[in-house]
């Protein structure tokens, strides 16, 4: 019998383990998403919202997280709802 709980206990340790991996994996990091950068007017914009943003040239492919490095704001409420900010 004690021998039997050692085992459940085992395999509920390693559930616990592999679901806490799992949500780990899951969660979404926006951080990673794509967006362009707009160094003329600091802002950032959604690849969605590109042609509407009415950008300069001087823009740069990067990421979410670069951009919020660099303080950059959202160009337009396009990119907020594009990016689910």
């Amino acid at each position: 019998m004690r021998k039997k709980q050692k085992i459940l206990a085992a395999a509920l340790v390693t559930l616990i383990i592999l679901a806490a991996t799992a949500i780990a994996l899951l969660k979404d990091d926006r951080s990673d998403s794509r967006v362009i950068l707009d160094h003329t007017h600091k802002t950032y914009i959604a690849p969605s919202c590109f042609e509407e943003s009415n950008p300069t040239n001087f823009i740069e492919n990067s990421t979410l997280g670069e951009a919020e490095e660099l303080g950059y704001p959202p160009h337009s409420a396009c990119t907020e709802e594009a990016l689910g900010i």
